[in-house]
């Protein structure tokens, strides 16, 4: 059986932190590897990636408005 892994979902996780960029910090001082996005809207795409960067974070998931169809 392989070993679970878990990512922290930084939508939900360090609700006393401003934005995502400082709770994505958190993750990675908290010793996450990889981190979950559920709303990114308020922030640039080349924040998150900036800021997952610097923590030491994979972003592996990330929730994105429904395309029109």
């Amino acid at each position: 059986m392989a070993p679970l892994r878990f990512s922290a979902n930084v939508s939900w996780l360090f609700p006393e932190l401003p934005g995502l960029p400082e709770r994505l910090h958190a993750a990675g001082r908290a010793g996450f590897e990889a981190a979950e996005v559920a709303w990114p809207y308020t922030e640039s795409p080349q924040a998150l990636a900036s800021a997952a960067q610097t923590a030491g974070l994979r972003l592996v998931l990330i929730n994105t408005p429904r395309g029109s169809t």
